[in-house]
């Protein structure tokens, strides 16, 4: 087998950054609020002797949820948008910003 030494690409390791900050995010947006509205349904279900406060709690939660993933993903398909428009203006410089593209010197 031959050793590869190159370094991975910066932007490459920060986009794979980036989604996994997102993939987590998305998990906990979504099952925090289930979790702990779901919670907090069955503790007034059993305080007052009744059935329906879980389900309430759930959908509460599902729209709860919701809500959060569309304006993350909102949020992200702007940010999309923005890195293309900025390719389609400068395209030498692949849509990275002139602080990505200085060298230190």
């Amino acid at each position: 087998m031959s050793e590869n030494n190159e370094k991975p690409n910066k932007n490459y390791t920060k986009e794979s950054a980036q989604v996994m900050s997102v993939a987590f995010e998305l998990g906990f947006v979504i099952a925090l609020p289930i979790v702990g509205f779901g919670l907090l349904g069955k503790w007034l279900d059993s305080k007052h002797n009744t059935h329906y406060f879980v389900f309430l709690g759930i959908a509460v939660a599902i729209i709860f949820t919701s809500i959060a993933v569309y304006k993350r993903f909102a949020a992200l398909i702007e940010k999309l948008n923005q890195a293309a428009r900025n390719v389609a203006k400068n395209p030498e410089n692949d849509g990275k910003s002139n602080t990505d593209n200085k060298e230190t010197k």
